[in-house]
């Protein structure tokens, strides 16, 4: 029978005892845990997501601040040109 793997079933109970079963199981268990190693844990997101609230949250204020200085101004403009009518 050919299939993905060309000549050779890929059928581990005619081909594989259950040691090589076993080891094959390992091989898999550590490739994949190399190549997640590097990846982000849900805490490094966690930790993200905390710096990225923090950080909009500074970004809030300080419009909060530009527009009370605005306010402030617009409310000066307004007493000059009352001053000058």
């Amino acid at each position: 029978m050919k299939d993905f793997f060309g000549s050779h079933s890929f059928c581990y109970n005619r081909f594989m005892d259950e040691d090589q079963l076993a080891d094959l199981k390992q091989f898999i268990a550590a490739t994949v845990s190399q190549a997640t190693a590097d990846m982000p844990t849900k805490e490094d997101f966690l930790h993200l997501e905390q710096k990225m609230d923090d950080g909009f949250a500074g970004i809030g204020e300080a419009i909060e601040r530009i527009n009370d200085e605005h306010t402030v101004i617009d409310q000066r403009l307004t007493k000059l040109e009352q001053q000058t009518a």
